[in-house]
């Protein structure tokens, strides 16, 4: 069977810093190792970026965390690429963004070390919430057929993706494809189809977006329950890892294999339907591997967990049905959190949490402090008018509700203040 694309993989066992502390030899060293995966699929950045190109780069800061937080833009990633970028005298290159949960986008840039590349390249920042949109409709029967773009999306000449590679407790991975997240306006936008259709929104943002290239940010890289997992070990730093080229659904199929999983393109929903709908292939056998030997440079990440029940001392989990990629991942990240601190063990009585559809009539009675997470399962509020509720309201509105995962406002914090007052009362 012929090949079909061509995805070069570069490693460096040199120390190259971190994404927050780098010199300037340690900037060349990446910055070479973008440039051999841009010969080595495109033939060169002069094959990606033309004379006066106006050129997005996309990148993903999540929300606002320190670089050497490691899940969000590497800055030493971003500064080699729009160097690399500049050697071809575009016309404008801008950053484009819009961070999760609500959160300010140019704040995310300045924590996350973005606005710092800016000033030292001289590029332009573009947060998404600030930036006009123009809607685009896919006239098809499916999810999240019509949805607003970004036009400074849709007006590059060139749109460079720059994926974070993670595990992902909502979506399996985030890479190529599901980079496309960021390409929305608000909230509101990015919470719509945030359940177990997802994927189509995924694959729908991609096609949208019309890219021309990707090359994968993993010096730094996740496993386990990314973005958010407490774990120090799900944060793996010597990874100096990088792959792309200019398909994204099999960038992520490569992906699969770096992260030495079985039957690599198989693993992740929105690969799979990605290349059902001629965004590229998820076929190894049909994509050309170029640069260090996958074999020599693979590592078994260690995939998300989304299992509740049985798991967290102290906590009752009616579910009912519950989306995999809505609801039941933000409960998961919050119970990781609070069992990671040491929470859920200082708790008195146990905490009731339901979530998804419930058709439990017989349920009338629970022990300690109940928790109402979704919007399916909201009907529980009638028997339990006194729970805390997570879902859809007038500030964070639709379902599945993101707000959950939120310091401030979200499950951990909650449980948290639970456990202060009465510990405070029982001094």
């Amino acid at each position: 069977m012929g090949k079909k694309t061509t995805i070069a993989i570069a490693h460096s066992d040199a120390d190259l810093g971190k994404p927050a502390e780098y010199t300037r030899d340690q900037l060349d060293l990446v910055k070479a190792m973008i440039r051999q995966i841009a010969d080595q699929t495109m033939g060169g950045m002069g094959n990606i970026v033309h004379k006066g190109d106006k050129v997005l780069i996309k990148i993903n800061t999540v929300i606002p965390v320190p670089a050497n937080a490691g899940f969000t833009t590497d800055p030493r990633m971003l500064e080699a690429l729009i160097e690399l970028v500049q050697e071809q005298n575009p016309g404008r290159i801008q950053i484009g963004e819009r961070c999760a949960m609500g959160a300010d986008t140019m704040e995310a840039m300045r924590v996350c070390g973005i606005v710092d590349v800016a000033e030292r390249t001289g590029v332009e920042l573009c947060p998404f919430e600030h930036a006009e949109f123009d809607m685009y409709k896919i006239d098809r029967p499916i999810s999240f057929n019509e949805f607003p773009v970004p036009r400074p999306v849709r007006d590059a000449d060139c749109y460079i993706g720059l994926p974070k590679m993670k595990v992902h407790v909502h979506t399996t991975f985030t890479g190529a494809m599901k980079l496309q997240f960021g390409n929305l306006p608000n909230y509101d936008w990015m919470v719509r189809c945030h359940r177990d259709d997802i994927y189509q929104k995924i694959v729908n943002l991609t096609r949208a977006a019309n890219p021309k290239w990707f090359v994968m940010d993993s010096l730094y890289a996740c496993q386990g329950n990314g973005p958010f997992s407490p774990y120090s070990e799900d944060l793996i730093k010597d990874f100096n890892t990088i792959c792309g080229g200019p398909d994204p659904v099999a960038v992520d199929t490569v992906c699969e294999a770096l992260m030495d999983w079985d039957y690599p393109g198989t693993n992740v929903p929105s690969t799979v339907l990605g290349a059902a709908e001629g965004l590229g292939t998820n076929r190894m056998n049909e994509i050309e591997l170029a640069g260090a030997p996958l074999d020599k440079v693979k590592r078994r990440f260690k995939r998300q967990n989304t299992i509740l029940q049985g798991q967290y001392p102290n906590v009752n989990l009616v579910m009912g049905s519950t989306c995999e990629a809505g609801c039941k991942a933000i409960v998961r990240i919050q119970l990781d959190q609070l069992q990671a601190d040491g929470t859920l063990e200082r708790l008195e009585k146990p905490i009731t949490i339901f979530t998804g559809l419930q058709f439990e009539e017989h349920i009338n009675k629970v022990e300690g402090d109940v928790l109402i997470v979704g919007d399916c399962a909201k009907g529980m509020l009638e028997k339990f008018p006194d729970a805390r509720y997570w879902g859809d309201c007038e500030e964070y509105p639709n379902c599945t509700p993101i707000w959950a995962n939120r310091p401030d406002v979200g499950i951990a914090n909650y449980v948290r203040q639970l456990t202060a007052v009465r510990e405070g009362n029982a001094r």
